[in-house]
């Protein structure tokens, strides 16, 4: 195109002295578009539009534009010709014409001839002519500006080699025009000496249009191509526009027709190596707009006709028809231009699926947000339960710390018992002749005094042992009982009456035992605490089981200092507490254990002084699974 562009000023140099209308002019150019075809034919038309379009918006004062129309195609120029030439002339006698733009062969074999007489010294485009036949034509005047085009036969029957490999028999179409056997004598001598071998080449030349749709549907698209160049007039003297035909024939043809003009494409033809007819009209106004805008001093030198480059043939093709045919468009290469292709859905509909695309970003990032907000939260989860396993047993082991007077007590005295039977037992062993039976007997008290030793030792160690915090039916007594023999050393050593009353027999809660003792131990200490200062005759420290409906309940209470009503709520929060040395941790601990085993524990203040705590947990379901189930993490003590 810059090529075209360049050669257009060139020309606009040359000719310019006899073009540009007076400067002093305040009217508008004027240009007669004389056309070789009927203007109401799309070739003609597409181009007539396009050269107005472009001289109009050019010109500062736009043109006055005359059409005449020759309409030698369909109809022949030798009987006519004499009464167009003398219509014309009468119709400019006296007209001041600035160009003349003849379109197509026959016009432009007018206008050679007869322009003198019509429009004496006015310059002319010759354009839409053939190059082939710009070339066996005789020499135009210089005032002639030739754009030609070419109609590039190979190339239509590359693209068919192409799209139909295994084709053997070209069928080429034609009318009985003039025009119409020169462009079918083109495509054969084409045909002939392209580098592909044709078994056989057909003409089909002035059929009707019924004809040749009976002759196509005997034709296999696998063995037989055809090429259609133009038909004005058939046989029987019918005159078309030759898109007209296509229309007629390529709509139910089982074979794909080709021709080389871009209306044939849009009508039906399935590819090509087209002329554009707007694109031809684009540069002839173009051309026509430097020609009429040229300075009026400049004088034109005795060059001859110029002759601008050749327009090229381009690969069109009709997508519809191809994918119709069942023919694959993929040969075609990249510089084809597609007509008609099924519109893409993510084309189409872009504007719905970028919505939904926005929508499932937007729901994608909200997930993944909420993932790791969960993950987040799950790993604060854990690590509070560690911390609160971690603070549980700091706890238990504050609690058995408080014990740890009355449990050195506990596990010193069957010590010394131990040791003072050993002693005896020696002394027994040095004397003569020792009694057997007195020394079964040191033994069974050595060996009573061990266990209780041991039965203690293992209580603290189940108590103070790192273990998982496991979930399982238990007997709510027999686990409580175990507990309470830790107490009651402490008890005796603080002068309290510890008073035990088991009512919930083999009764079986969901629970883990160590969590289960450390309930009754946290409030059993609590308790002895509470009665410290009280007289000797109100430390009394009882300790109740009992079943209510399908739940158990502890209650333990104490005759001490008591607390308000209004602080019975407070007892279980964290940091809160009434003694001097508490932490205020303890019942904290032993309500979360409480809530951990779906229970609950609650306070209230004994009639006639003291406090009574009640844990209430629900009995174990007689169909539930025995299996040991444990917690998301394990309690690190």
């Amino acid at each position: 195109m810059r090529a075209f562009r360049v050669a257009v000023s060139l020309a606009v140099v040359v000719t310019c002295g006899v073009v540009a209308p007076d400067a002093r002019s305040a009217e508008p150019p004027k240009v007669v578009l004389l056309t070789g075809g009927d203007p109401m034919q799309a070739a003609v038309l597409m181009q007539t539009q396009a050269i107005r379009t472009v001289l109009n918006a050019a010109l500062p004062l736009g043109t006055e534009t005359f059409l005449d129309t020759l309409d030698g195609l369909r109809f022949g120029g030798d009987l006519l010709t004499p009464e167009l030439f003398a219509l014309l002339r009468k119709k400019y006698a006296g007209q001041r014409i600035d160009l003349v733009i003849a379109i197509g062969n026959y016009a432009a074999e007018f206008a050679r001839t007869h322009h003198e007489a019509i429009w004496p010294g006015t310059p002319v485009i010759v354009t839409s002519v053939p190059e082939a036949w710009l070339r066996k034509t005789s020499a135009f005047p210089q005032t002639f500006v030739m754009i030609p085009y070419r109609i590039e036969v190979g190339k239509t029957l590359a693209i068919i080699g192409a799209l139909q490999p295994s084709a053997t028999h070209l069928v080429v179409i034609g009318g009985s025009a003039e025009m119409d056997r020169r462009f079918s004598d083109e495509i054969v001598e084409a045909a002939a000496v392209n580098g592909r071998k044709w078994a056989a080449i057909e003409r089909w030349e002035g059929m009707s249009a019924q004809e040749l749709r009976t002759r196509l549907a005997r034709l296999d698209k696998h063995t037989s191509a055809v090429l259609y160049g133009t038909q004005y007039r058939d046989n029987e003297g019918r005159r078309y526009f030759p898109f007209e035909l296509i229309d007629k024939i390529a709509g139910d043809a089982p074979v794909p027709i080709y021709g080389w003009y871009a209306n044939y494409i849009e009508h039906g033809a399935a590819a090509g190596a087209v002329y554009d007819l707007a694109e031809n009209g684009r540069n002839t106004g173009e051309v026509a707009a430097r020609m009429l805008m040229a300075d009026a001093g400049t004088t034109r030198p005795d060059v001859g006709a110029s002759t601008l480059p050749i327009l090229p043939a381009r690969c069109v093709a009709n997508i519809a028809v191809l994918r119709r045919l069942g023919i694959s468009e993929s040969a075609l290469g990249p510089d084809c231009k597609w007509l008609n292709a099924p519109h893409s859905p993510y084309r189409e509909y872009w504007k719905e699926i970028a919505v939904v695309i926005f929508v499932i970003g937007a729901q994608a990032i909200t997930i993944l947000a909420m993932l790791n907000q969960r993950r987040e939260r799950r790993r604060a989860e854990l690590d509070a339960m560690k911390r609160g396993a971690d603070l549980t047993r700091a706890s238990r082991i504050a609690t058995v710390g408080e014990l740890s007077a009355s449990i050195a007590h506990e596990i010193g005295q069957p010590l010394g018992a131990i040791l003072s039977n050993i002693d005896a037992a020696d002394l027994m062993m040095q004397s003569e002749g020792p009694n057997a039976s007195e020394l079964r007997e040191i033994l069974t008290d050595v060996r009573r005094d061990a266990l209780r030793t041991h039965d203690v030792i293992v209580r603290l160690r189940a108590l103070l042992q790192k273990q998982a915090i496991t979930f399982t039916p238990v007997a709510f007594d027999a686990v409580l009982e175990r507990a309470i023999s830790l107490v009651h050393p402490e008890a005796r050593r603080r002068g309290i009456v510890l008073r035990t009353a088991f009512g919930t027999r083999d009764a079986q809660v969901l629970a883990d035992q160590v969590q289960l003792q450390q309930i009754l131990l946290n409030l059993c200490v609590n308790a002895m605490d509470a009665m410290e200062n009280a007289e000797q005759q109100d430390r009394e420290l009882s300790v109740t089981t009992r079943l209510v409906e399908d739940a158990v309940e502890l209650v333990v209470a104490d005759r001490g200092v008591g607390i308000e009503d209004t602080n019975v709520e407070r007892l279980f929060e964290a940091f809160y507490t009434t003694k001097e040395r508490g932490t205020g941790l303890g019942l904290s601990i032993v309500r979360s254990i409480a809530d951990a085993h779906k229970g609950n524990i609650s306070a209230r203040p004994r009639p006639g002084g003291g406090t009574e705590f009640t844990l209430w947990l629900p009995l174990a379901s007689s169909g539930a699974d025995h299996t040991l189930r444990h917690t998301d993490a394990p309690e690190n003590v």
